[in-house]
């Protein structure tokens, strides 16, 4: 069965964004991590087969890195904007999710430099990994974020069904509200957790692996591209 017109008109908006296809171009980075495991440890594949895969992963890496060159400048402005927060736990744990991130994103653009063989550095691992650890750090504070958001909202759920107005118009439409509020954040949780697996396990604090490197990046790329596809398509 062919694609509609309409559908068609749906792909074309969702890959003119370019976040759109930096996340389709990570699906198949990990994508790519995971087979070249499998076809390792099957022992089935040939080494150019291999070594086409292994490149393939390596220049996407690369190319995505170019499309999140300047996103340490939105991430200064994020955090700038987060010290004014109200909330005292929302003010520190957004601050350190997107300072860490913009120290993420910077040392990201110092590897890009380097794979490109603009200026190499000396202590190019150490780079990396530094900003794999900044990363989790983001990761971390994100989470924590979510978690405190989702207290506060299953707070005020209760409260809500606790009220005696539990039929007026308005209650009604702030618990839908509410549960919407609450799947996003859940969804938030799920990825950013998620997403741990890969700096712990590039990191080698926990024995993960490529194949669940692989897997973990997958899933989340899957994930952002949903969130994505719903916020151009369906907005």
């Amino acid at each position: 069965m062919f694609p509609t017109d309409a559908q068609i008109t749906l792909l074309n908006n969702f890959l003119a964004v370019t976040n759109s296809r930096e996340k389709l171009y990570r699906f198949i980075q990990y994508f790519a991590r995971f087979y070249v495991f499998y076809l390792l440890r099957r022992g089935n594949g040939s080494k150019q087969t291999i070594q086409r895969w292994n490149d393939l992963k390596s220049h996407l890496s690369t190319g995505r890195k170019l499309f999140r060159l300047l996103k340490p400048v939105e991430l200064a402005q994020s955090s700038i904007k987060a010290v004014f927060l109200h909330d005292p736990v929302l003010r520190v744990t957004q601050f350190i999710k997107f300072a860490s991130n913009f120290l993420y994103f910077t040392f990201e653009a110092l590897s890009l430099v380097d794979a490109v063989n603009f200026y190499k550095f000396r202590n190019m691992k150490r780079i990396n990994e530094f900003g794999l650890k900044c990363w989790f750090l983001s990761l971390v504070a994100s989470s924590i974020s979510s978690v405190y958001n989702l207290k506060k909202l299953e707070t005020r759920m209760k409260a809500l069904k606790n009220e005696n107005f539990l039929d007026d118009a308005d209650s009604k439409i702030e618990q839908k509200t509410l549960l919407k509020q609450i799947d996003t954040i859940k969804y938030q949780l799920y990825q950013d957790l998620t997403d741990m697996c890969i700096p712990v396990g590039s990191l080698r604090w926990l024995p993960l692996g490529e194949p669940i490197i692989g897997i973990a990046g997958m899933i989340t790329s899957m994930m952002a591209m949903n969130t994505q596809w719903k916020k151009i398509n369906l907005a």
